[in-house]
């Protein structure tokens, strides 16, 4: 079974949960290619993987709103590849992909993973979700909280007949635990994307007042990712006087990931909303104790004081408690990783992602 995916080229949840699901087709039930479809270039890291597992690939570059002429040549590949389901990573590609199937005249199953928080969403996001809700074979939401939402305001598209809950999944044979090398002190890091989207100005300010506690020792704050706020993020910690203490290591390619976060000791995910949180899930398998926002996105995932630690969001004071709880409560630190990890074992896989997904491809 052929199938064309369609995500985003540049940083973020699209990539990892593609080739998560092509890593788990070990029986090559299914036949992958990928559109890299957005306003940036494809990240090396996927062309990189795509060569390595011989999946065809192809990069259409989109500009703001509606851009016909991107739309155009979305249509032309479909033609060009004529695959059997189009796999959708966000419902605002649904325009082009509806458009050239009714020209081909093929019957093409359309899923639609729907994956864009609520309180990002534009216009042209809004409406995508609408005519999905309409035209697609099976909307496939993260959670059951983020459906239910999405059911509430959009009473008039729904049909529960054609939406679907699947969690995404990581590979536990790429994100798994490793022996932590010797070091001094802390590590603290968080891996994102930087941007407004994100609290990492909450999650720098929390780190200066830990720096402030005399039961820290030494602590360091590794920052991971890039984006349209690095610069302000790198001037608030010069003007707090802690750059000798927080590194940016840029953006990092996926398959240097696991190790970035196998070498800190706890991580924190400080974010505004989030649909379901790709870092957190591959953190949970390396078997790191977690602190978190306690937002949509995040609370459906870490239960407080079982799999890890949620304080309110932009609460700096609340975050440094959290983290210097960590710091000085080594057995409940390490109660959260293993509680953590096995709630990502269980829940999180690839391959059980892909066996629900496969529910959907193979249905008649």
């Amino acid at each position: 079974m052929k199938i064309l995916h369609i995500a985003f080229s540049g940083l973020g949840g699209h990539g990892n949960v593609f080739f998560s699901m092509a890593d788990a087709d070990k029986e090559k039930q299914h036949q992958f290619e990928i559109i890299f479809f957005g306003n940036e270039e494809v990240r090396e890291g996927y062309i990189q993987k795509a060569n390595q597992r011989s999946i065809p690939w192809y990069f259409v570059k989109k500009e703001p709103g509606f851009d016909f002429a991107s739309y155009r040549k979305i249509e032309k590949i479909i033609r060009q590849t004529m695959p059997d389901i189009i796999f959708l990573h966000s419902s605002s590609y649904i325009f082009p992909v509806k458009k050239a199937i009714l020209s081909i005249g093929k019957k093409i199953k359309i899923i639609v993973r729907e994956t864009q928080p609520n309180h990002l969403k534009t216009t042209l996001n809004w409406l995508g979700l609408c005519v999905s809700l309409i035209a697609a074979t099976k909307v496939v939401f993260l959670s059951t909280e983020y459906r239910d939402v999405i059911k509430k305001k959009l009473s008039l598209f729904f049909s529960d007949k054609r939406t679907a809950v699947i969690p995404n999944g990581v590979d536990l044979e790429v994100y798994r635990p490793a022996e932590k090398s010797d070091h001094t002190g802390i590590s603290i890091g968080m891996q994102s994307r930087l941007s407004e989207t994100k609290d990492h100005a909450t999650l720098i300010d929390a780190f200066a007042l830990v720096l402030k506690s005399t039961a820290t020792g030494a602590a360091k704050l590794y920052i991971a990712g890039d984006g349209v706020c690095r610069a302000a993020l790198e001037k608030q910690v010069q003007d707090l006087n802690i750059g000798h203490t927080v590194e940016f290591t840029g953006m990092l390619e996926e398959t240097a990931l696991p190790k970035f976060i196998n070498s800190l000791d706890i991580y924190v995910h400080a974010t505004l909303g989030e649909t379901m949180s790709t870092a957190i899930m591959q953190v949970m398998a390396c078997r790191l104790p977690i602190i978190a926002s306690d937002v949509l996105g995040v609370n459906n995932m870490i239960k407080h004081h079982n799999n890890g630690l949620l304080v309110p969001a932009k609460n700096a004071g609340a975050l440094s408690a959290a983290i210097l709880q960590l710091i000085n409560d080594p057995k409940l630190s390490a109660e959260l990783a293993a509680n953590a990890f096995t709630f990502a074992t269980e829940n999180y896989s690839n391959k059980k992602m892909l066996q629900r997904y496969n529910e959907i491809f193979l249905d008649k």
